[in-house]
């Protein structure tokens, strides 16, 4: 979701709209497509009018209202319903604060919440490995992704084959992928 949008670029993002409708319905059948489907149409539309989407999204209230319908107990009295249970869980969320160990009943909390700290998300007893191997293995994998690092990697890897000529190709790469980020870590610091 971008927080700015060139007004410029809207009649292109109809017309992609527009086109791929059109290729859905080539490829798939009527019962496919529904309201959701054909929103797609006026999206632009309503950015151009409104601006960008998260000035004007209504899926956090939506959202909200799934909650608070779940909350109607007695159909006659649904207000009374909605208002005793929202009350419930606020009065249950304050106690939870101030006891341990008991999860929160509201809005669930992300799995990726104590990534930070060593804990795994698959189950309770898992934890990461801080093994400093796997930690630079992950460094040299974000290293060969970028391409302001690229022509360093192929500066690395020509240092190793005039280096070491007896060397296959196999040898050299390991080489490479043992040394590169220390060799890079010097190269940077002896450019500052």
């Amino acid at each position: 979701m971008h927080k700015a949008i060139d007004p410029t670029k809207l009649q292109k993002l109809q017309n992609d709209v527009a086109q791929c409708l059109v290729s859905f319905e080539l490829l798939f059948p009527p019962s496919f497509f529904d309201v959701m489907t054909y929103l797609l149409v006026h999206l632009v539309k309503e950015i151009n009018i409104l601006g960008p989407v998260f000035m004007h999204n209504m899926w956090p209230f939506e959202r909200l209202m799934s909650v608070l319908k779940n909350y109607v107990r007695n159909r006659a009295r649904p207000e009374g319903s909605i208002a005793k249970g929202y009350v419930t869980e606020e009065v249950i969320e304050f106690c939870i604060d101030f006891i341990n160990r008991i999860k929160s009943i509201g809005a669930p909390i992300s799995r990726h919440e104590w990534r930070l700290q060593g804990k795994g998300t698959l189950g309770k007893n898992t934890s990461l490995s801080t093994d400093t191997d796997l930690f630079h293995k992950a460094h040299l994998l974000v290293l060969q992704q970028s391409s302001l690092v690229a022509p360093y990697i192929e500066e690395h890897k020509q240092i190793l084959y005039s280096q070491h000529l007896e060397k296959t190709d196999a040898q050299i790469l390991r080489q490479h992928l043992n040394s590169f980020t220390t060799w890079f870590i010097d190269i940077s610091w002896a450019t500052r």
